[in-house]
Order: C-alpha cells, then sequence, then structure tokens
C-alpha cells in the first residue's frame, strides 16, 4: 500500500507556487518542500485516527461481549413456574392482549 498519495503533494505544490499569495516569494522547491511537510502530517493524523477507531471498537466489542456474557448468566425467571411465566408474556389472557409473536 502507498503510504504517500504523490499526485496530491505536486498538485498542492503547484497551487502553493501559482498563488501569490501563499507563495510569498517561494521558490518552486520550498513549495514542494511545504507540500511534503503536509502530505507526512496528514498521513501521521490519518495513521493516529485509525488507531484510535481501532482500540474504540475493540473496547466497545469487550463491552458487548461482557454485557452478553452477564445477560446469559442471569436467571430472572428462576422461581417462576411456567404458567405465571405466560401469563406474564401474555398467553393465557383471551384475545384482545397481545402476546409477542
Amino acid at each position: 500500500m502507498k503510504r504517500y498519495d504523490k499526485r496530491q503533494v505536486m498538485k498542492d505544490a503547484h497551487r502553493i507556487y501559482s498563488n501569490d499569495f501563499q507563495r510569498k516569494g517561494r521558490t518552486w522547491a520550498e513549495c514542494l518542500r511545504a507540500a511534503w511537510s503536509w502530505e507526512r502530517n496528514a498521513v501521521k493524523t490519518r495513521e493516529e485516527k485509525a488507531a484510535r477507531l481501532d482500540a474504540m471498537i475493540a473496547a466497545s466489542w469487550k463491552a458487548h461481549n461482557e454485557r452478553k456474557e452477564a445477560k446469559t448468566n442471569e436467571n430472572w425467571y428462576k422461581g417462576i413456574d411456567s404458567e405465571t411465566l405466560s401469563y406474564a408474556m401474555g398467553y393465557g389472557r383471551g384475545c384482545n392482549f397481545y402476546c409477542g409473536d
């Protein structure tokens, strides 16, 4: 994978060189050096952002799996007989109640 976008570097250098306000008396070599500096900073920023995103995704998955494990281990229905549980879910109440399916 290419690390630096040389096309963008050259476009930036030409833009700086052709714009009198940004050029400020610089030579072509100085404009090219400034464009490379921008590109290096942009790559560094992209890599840091990608690393933060990867860390955030890993932490999110870890929290998700911990919550998932906690839910499977909890027995909220323990001690309730099947008739009471089915009545609480809407079964056996008649025709006018939503039963969840």
